[in-house]
């Protein structure tokens, strides 16, 4: 299990504690490297040695999926006992451990991702759905719509830092994060669980899967997994009376494996999603915890997705695959613009439905020794509409915006491995892609007094581009169980269009150019201590050219927005992370994640300014330290502590969130097939952000003031579980 986070000196350590829980962190990470010994491989104990080890993980986001403690690139993974230990619900639960990785509040759930940096903060109206951090669920893209990141019946997270330019291409620019779902079984299993828990937390999940074939339980398998979840959270509308940011969440999953013959392995999946969530957090004095809106929000998604995977095995040595996938997510999110049962009575409401498509065809060669020992060749297709309605109303007006976004991503990828010897490889890919895509926005309002409608603004911009992707790994076996690597990726975040018809089109811009970005890496992997103890240092510079910025102009509820190009970037930093189990039934683990950018000043088309600085969501550090103890029967715990340095929000203003630690912790007894969990999230009741604004929205002068969303605060609560 990885980790993330802090700058704030935890409760009751003073500074120097802080600085040895840091330094107590990297010897950790460090101690897997350095106690590698040659002279017995992994997995061999000395007599009378328990035999304890960690398991061996394997990493499927990275396009040929490899052992963890064998990939050349900065990964963290979450096994399902990891997320089992600490009592994952969400991946909303893990956001703030992963190292370099941040996320931007805002929503009733984590869904806009940012790594090392790079990612949006938001989809406002007249915001296209360009994101530069690819979120799936399976072979789901729910990039930007990672609301519904239900962690149930999941049996790995996988988070990829950096440019992933040849698996991904443009949609993936700072990184990957695939969520892995248990898979169909041969044999029949499932379990049922229940949660309740402090804000009225109220949880139920089943799964099952098996055979549906008896005679040949391996021909046709089934796995189905639901869960319905509900909590108030964690506001109280003091106008209303009411829990008005509730949430009522639902999930279903079914995944069919089908083996018609030796030949053909199909794997089919649906998944349906309902998160009717509340979203009413902002009040004007900041206070945390009560709001005052007489016209609350909601954030809602609705999502409909299915896929269809097929691999064929009919060549000697080359495998052939087909990845088929869509979905359907209508949304709604509004929110009451005053925040208030008074002021200027503004409320928003925005509705969007989008459609997306993706097929991948691919030849993979299996490992073999030559010139060229292994390598991919394919072809990859990607199409986005997406429509919305926006409606701003106050006692004067009602303002209407109408857009229409279309893009269609085609693209051949490559990548093929040479070894050099039987201890040092090179790996080079090429991705070669063209994106299209054209939109259309409408502005319109009109006037309750005189009951006019004004002259309506429209807009068409269109954009074009080919972009070109790669990168060149070299990877060198240090001893047995460590692996040394140094990369150089090149990637790209493409140029896309403004459909806000309510911009400036004599000075904000129709569309925006392509960002191009340089990553260089070095790192060492491994594992040591007989298998015991595995970790990770990476060293990474990533250069920005044409730095994509989203900028907004207005004040109260009337803003407009859109995207430009500054100039250049640049982000710098460590990502590293160990784990030791060093008894049988006792592990520990750490992580420290440290990072400095700068964006240099530029000066937009309409003549705004801005940079000088940092970049926004790059915490100059990040820590978690955390112990397990526990086996797969009887007593179990965790705890761990969870920090992160202060960021900026944004690229256009000067706040930025507060440092924090958190304390989370579990307590647990596993029998046979029941297990009941004590968790706690935020033990310390920790108070601190996860948005901040700064604008003016109070009458009657509309003075720019700051405005925080805060964090959840310390919740506990109870899950027991039944498996079988």
């Amino acid at each position: 299990m990885t980790i993330s986070g802090v700058c704030k000196h935890p409760r009751g350590l003073a500074p120097r504690q802080v600085e040895g829980l840091l330094l107590f962190g990297l010897v950790l990470t460090a101690l897997p490297l350095c106690a590698q010994t040659a002279a017995e491989p992994a997995g061999k104990l000395a007599p009378n040695e328990e035999n304890i080890f960690l398991d061996t993980v394997r990493v499927t986001a990275d396009l040929w999926e490899s052992p963890l403690a064998r990939i050349p690139a900065s990964v963290t993974v979450y096994d399902e006992a990891a997320l089992r230990s600490g009592a994952v619900r969400h991946f909303s639960d893990l956001v703030d451990q992963i190292p370099n990785l941040t996320w931007t509040g805002g929503t009733s759930r984590p869904r806009y991702l940012q790594i090392r940096g790079i990612g949006e903060n938001s989809q406002f109206e007249g915001e296209t759905p360009d994101s530069a951090v690819r979120f799936l669920v399976d072979d789901f893209d729910f990039t930007g719509l990672g609301t519904i990141g239900s962690a149930f019946d999941v049996s790995q997270v996988e988070v990829l830092r950096g440019p992933q330019a040849g698996a991904f291409g443009a949609n993936a620019a700072g990184g990957v994060v695939r969520l892995v779902t248990a898979a169909p079984t041969p044999f029949w299993t499932g379990r049922a669980e229940a949660t309740i828990g402090g804000d009225s937390l109220r949880s139920g999940s089943f799964a099952v899967g098996g055979p549906l074939v008896v005679a040949k339980p391996e021909q046709l398998m089934m796995r189905l997994a639901v869960q319905q979840v509900g909590n108030d959270g964690f506001r109280r509308n003091l106008t209303l009376n009411e829990d008005t940011n509730a949430r009522d969440e639902f999930t279903a999953r079914l995944r069919l494996t089908w083996n018609p013959n030796a030949l053909w392995r199909w794997e089919a999946a649906v998944l349906a999603a309902d998160f009717a969530n509340g979203y009413d957090e902002f009040a004007l004095d900041n206070n945390g915890h009560s709001t005052y809106s007489d016209q609350p929000g909601v954030d809602r998604q609705e999502s409909f997705a299915g896929s269809l995977r097929g691999t064929w095995r009919g060549w000697d040595g080359v495998r052939f695959t087909t990845v088929t996938s869509g979905a359907r997510t209508d949304s709604r999110y509004a929110y009451d613009d005053d925040w208030t049962a008074a002021s200027y009575m503004g409320f928003s409401d925005h509705t969007r439905r989008r459609w997306a498509v993706n097929q991948e065809l691919r030849l993979d060669s299996e490992p073999r020794a030559g010139w060229i020992s292994r390598w991919t060749l394919g072809a990859y297709y990607s199409g986005i509409d997406e429509t919305t309605r926006y409606t701003n109303t106050d006692p004067g007006n009602i303002r209407g915006l109408k857009t229409a976004y279309h893009s269609a991503n085609t693209a051949l990828f490559g990548q093929l491995g040479h070894d050099f010897s039987p201890h040092t490889r090179l790996i080079a890919g090429l991705r070669v892609e063209l994106i299209e895509m054209d939109g259309t926005g409408l502005k319109t309002r009109f006037r309750k007094g005189p009951g006019t409608f004004d002259a309506p603004v429209r807009t068409a911009p269109a954009f074009a581009d080919t972009l070109l992707g790669g990168k060149l790994t070299l990877e060198h076996d240090l001893a047995p169980g460590a692996v040394a690597f140094a990369s150089l990726t090149r990637g790209y975040k493409a140029g896309g269009i403004n459909v806000d018809a309510r911009i400036d089109t004599t000075a904000d811009p129709l569309t925006y150019g392509t960002e191009t970005l340089w990553n260089g890496e070095a790192g060492l992997r491994g594992h040591a201590l007989d298998g015991r103890a595995t970790g990770e240092l990476t060293a990474f510079y990533l250069a920005r050219q044409d730095t994509q910025v989203r900028d907004s102009a207005g004040f109260g509820g009337n803003y407009r927005f859109f995207t430009d190009n500054a100039d250049k970037a640049h982000v710098y930093g460590i990502e590293a992370a160990g784990t030791y189990a060093f008894a049988a039934r006792w592990s520990l683990r750490a992580s420290l994640a440290l990072m400095r950018s700068e964006l240099g000043r530029f000066t937009l088309a309409n003549g705004n300014t801005g940079g000088g600085r940092d970049l926004a969501n790059t915490p100059h550090h990040g820590y978690t330290l955390g112990t397990r103890y526990g086996a797969e029967r009887g007593l179990f715990g965790s705890a761990e502590l969870v920090g992160r340095a202060q960021q900026f929000d944004s690229n256009n203003q000067h706040e930025a969130r507060r440092a924090f630690h958190v304390v989370n912790a579990t307590l647990g007894y596993a029998w046979p097939r029941w297990t009941l969990t004590l968790w706690a999230k935020n033990l310390l009741d920790e108070a601190y952000d996860k948005r901040v604004y700064f604008f003016g929205n109070a009458d009657p002068d509309y003075i720019e003031t700051r405005y925080e969303n805060r964090a959840d605060p310390r919740q506990l609560g109870g899950t027991v579980s039944y498996r079988f």
